[in-house]
């Protein structure tokens, strides 16, 4: 059982470290076509219009690719001066208070991003932009991210009931 555990941890943890990296490339690539759109007007170029649309669903994809990475490395914001003040106890306490609350509002968030996500494709629903892409593209960055975290709370409060202050 502790084998596959800790095999199945790792599979995450590696899983959350290639979403950050895909994350941390597409902000160099909005990075890196935001400078070229700004240089190319400012030498008289015409506006691209897809820059702008492209930067806006790529940072929520950042977003959604970054996030369970922070939360496993525990690089989310916390109150720091409250959180060291309190006994081992109260910290183990309020540690598996956030692990349950984060896990039934990322699960929450995630089956009804999944149902979202299912509706859309469906539907074929498109945004009514310049691109006009398919919604569900564009929703699945949800799903995928509150799962991953989903899963980093559970894996937190395991580490809550062993009695190991994050």
């Amino acid at each position: 059982m502790s084998n596959s555990f800790a095999k199945l941890s790792h599979f995450f943890k590696r899983l959350n470290l290639y979403c950050a990296i895909l994350g941390a490339g597409l902000l160099f690539f909005i990075a890196t076509i935001i400078c070229l759109e700004v240089s190319g007007r400012a030498l008289g170029a015409p506006s691209r219009l897809w820059v702008l649309e492209t930067s806006e669903y790529s940072l929520l994809y950042i977003s959604f690719l970054g996030a369970p990475y922070l939360l496993e490395k525990n690089m989310h914001v916390v109150i720091d001066i409250v959180y060291t003040s309190l006994t081992k106890n109260l910290r183990l306490f309020f540690q598996g208070l956030n692990s349950v609350l984060g896990f039934l509002v990322c699960i929450t968030l995630t089956i009804v991003g999944i149902m979202v996500v299912v509706d859309q494709y469906g539907l074929g629903v498109r945004e009514v932009t310049v691109m006009r892409p398919l919604s569900w593209w564009l929703t699945a960055a949800l799903p995928l991210g509150t799962g991953l975290m989903s899963i980093q709370f559970i894996e937190k409060f395991l580490r809550t009931l062993k009695g190991k202050a994050l």
